[in-house]
């Protein structure tokens, strides 16, 4: 039976090709000798490459027990024990199996060395062929165990890993997908509004015109009644802020009547900055530019695009009452993923090699979260009844989307907004 096992053994570890390097540290030169003895027998061939101290305690600094694949030692070895030996070795982070030999009845000791981290223990008292060939073939079956078990952790851990970032990816494909569907789906919306107004606006002009005239007759026949010219005027107010509504509504629903040039956007933006520039400096308000040299030409009827940059800047001046920094950038970009899927689904056009991104930065008040869905909404207004007509961003969004490109909003409470005006860089729009 003996030999059976001797002879399991070494089929395993000739297939290695390699000879084991053991570590024997055992002060009793006839026990040490006789240990070499069983390891050679054992083991057969390759012949094992032994390494034997006989006193470790001023050697141990200069002992480095990675050198080896096992490790021998006795318990009692003068100046240091083998359970602390065992300790340091561990300590170090070394985890080649180590065979603690112990004497007859330690089984206290054998215990408190398993504890440390033996990988098994022998009475020395016993030591055969058998017994030691055993010991070392459990205890190198358990650090490959271990291996095994560590390459596994490492391979789950990286798949952790792996999914966490597939994961992340995924999140944010979905964001940029649920982006790119509510500006469909805002689109949409508008669309339908605007089809609805074009009607209804033609309807309330009528009628206002006919208003309107009569009160201004009213108002020059009774131009002597200081009380009801009072309220002649108020009704002529009210009647002007209607016609301004609906004018911006027919801009807002309007879908031909576009006259696209090949334009420089940054001399558009000089040109609308021109007009408000003073009164903003007035105002404490700083305009801060930013217009890269690379700037491509783009298709854009002008009068439009300068609505949309006017009511961007107007905004942003009121956001900034009081004072602040307005920041306007201008650069060519490679378009993302999440702008070929709207440009596909709401033009079916490919997407453009190049976008112009335009940026509209504020230090003002900001806008609240529950709001940033509603703002490009006809009528919603974040400003006083008197100041909005809730109708600016509307058509700046109606605009921007009939020349194929795309409007976004950024904006954190008491921080500032940032408004995003990407526009493609590709030929006439059919």
């Amino acid at each position: 039976m003996a030999k059976y096992r001797k002879t399991t053994y070494l089929k395993c570890h000739t297939v290695n090709q390699k000879s084991l390097k053991i570590l024997i540290i055992e002060d009793d030169e006839d026990d040490a000798f006789y240990i070499k003895d069983i390891l050679k027998e054992g083991l057969g061939e390759p012949v094992p490459l032994i390494d034997h101290y006989s006193s470790i305690g001023s050697s141990l600094k200069q002992l480095n027990p990675f050198n080896y694949d096992l490790a021998m030692f006795d318990y009692r070895l003068g100046e240091i024990n083998g359970i602390q030996l065992l300790r340091n070795i561990r300590e170090q982070g070394c985890d080649i199996p180590i065979i603690l030999f112990t004497g007859q009845g330690d089984q206290e000791v054998a215990v408190e060395a398993m504890k440390a981290g033996a990988t098994d223990y022998l009475t020395k008292g016993k030591l055969s062929t058998e017994s030691v060939t055993q010991s070392i073939r459990y205890a190198l079956g358990l650090q490959k165990e271990a291996e095994l078990r560590k390459q596994a952790e490492e391979k789950l851990k990286k798949s952790h890993v792996d999914l966490t970032l597939a994961h992340r990816e995924l999140q944010t494909s979905m964001d940029k997908l649920k982006t790119a569907q509510n500006q469909i789906l805002r689109s949409e919306k508008l669309a339908g509004i605007g089809r609805m107004v074009a009607g209804v606006c033609h309807e309330i002009l009528n009628p206002l015109n006919i208003i309107s005239g009569h009160s201004q007759s009213l108002r020059m026949e009774r131009n002597k009644d200081g009380e009801l010219c009072d309220d002649l005027d108020s009704i002529m107010e009210e009647i002007q802020r209607i016609t301004k509504i609906i004018s911006s509504l027919l801009k807002f629903s309007r879908k031909g009547n576009m006259e696209l040039v090949k334009s420089d956007i940054r001399i558009e933006l000089d040109s609308v900055l021109s007009l408000v520039e003073k009164e903003m400096q007035m105002d404490g308000i700083q305009i801060v530019k930013s217009f890269h040299s690379d700037i491509l030409p783009v298709y854009i009827d002008t009068d439009g695009i300068r609505q949309v940059l006017l009511n961007i800047i107007n905004n942003a001046k009121f956001a900034m009452h009081g004072g602040g920094i307005f920041t306007v950038s201008a650069e060519t970009l490679t378009p993302d993923a999440s702008w070929s899927f709207y440009q596909d689904k709401n033009f079916s056009k490919p997407s453009p090699k190049n976008i112009i991104r335009l940026k509209f930065s504020d230090t003002g008040m900001g806008i609240r979260a529950e709001d940033i869905e509603k703002i490009f909404e006809p009528f919603f207004t974040t400003k006083p009844e008197e100041k909005g007509t809730g109708l600016g961003l509307s058509v700046s969004y109606s605009i921007i989307e009939k020349h194929g490109g795309r409007l976004e909003v950024e904006s954190q409470l008491g921080v500032g907004t940032t408004i995003i005006v990407d526009l493609p860089c590709n030929e006439l729009l059919n």
